[in-house]
């Protein structure tokens, strides 16, 4: 199997340094591209934002500017680790997590995708994580689930 294009997902924490490691091993690995995507998902905080009659607008462009964020700093850890500058492509996305990788890796050609799983304790450790088992399940191509942390 030969990788050209891959998806590194990533959601800016700490322990997703783990993760920029093994996509930028195998980037350089098989010269591929790298794809960095963050997702912005306005679902999972609007409840919140109603409750708090917070200025949807500005909580908005507040979150879009840390997701930029997120994926330059995603990008920074990737170059640091020898990936080419031009094979290496950031976006923010805003949807539902799941589908917004699922759509992305069709209209993007992508061979394959790079996430990662956060450690639980108790009987969540049995659950790969609700995101991660849904793009292995939603996705035609190869998933490498990445234990954070």
């Amino acid at each position: 199997m030969e990788y050209k294009r891959i998806l590194l997902g990533t959601d800016g924490s700490e322990p997703m340094e783990a993760v920029y490691e093994h996509c930028a091993y195998l980037a350089r690995l098989t010269h591929a591209t790298v794809d960095i995507v963050y997702i912005l998902d306005m679902d999972g905080v609007q409840p919140e934002l109603a409750v708090l009659e917070a200025d949807t607008e500005n909580v908005y462009n507040d979150l879009l500017a840390a997701g930029e964020k997120i994926v330059e700093n995603a990008k920074r850890a990737v170059l640091s680790r020898g990936v080419d500058e031009k094979a290496i492509t950031v976006a923010v996305l805003e949807g539902n997590p799941w589908d917004e990788i699922h759509t992305y890796v069709k209209r993007q050609a992508i061979d394959l995708v790079v996430i990662g799983k956060h450690r639980r304790k108790g009987v969540s450790r049995f659950h790969i994580g609700s995101v991660a088992e849904r793009v292995i399940r939603g996705t035609e191509v190869p998933v490498l689930v990445v234990r954070a942390g």
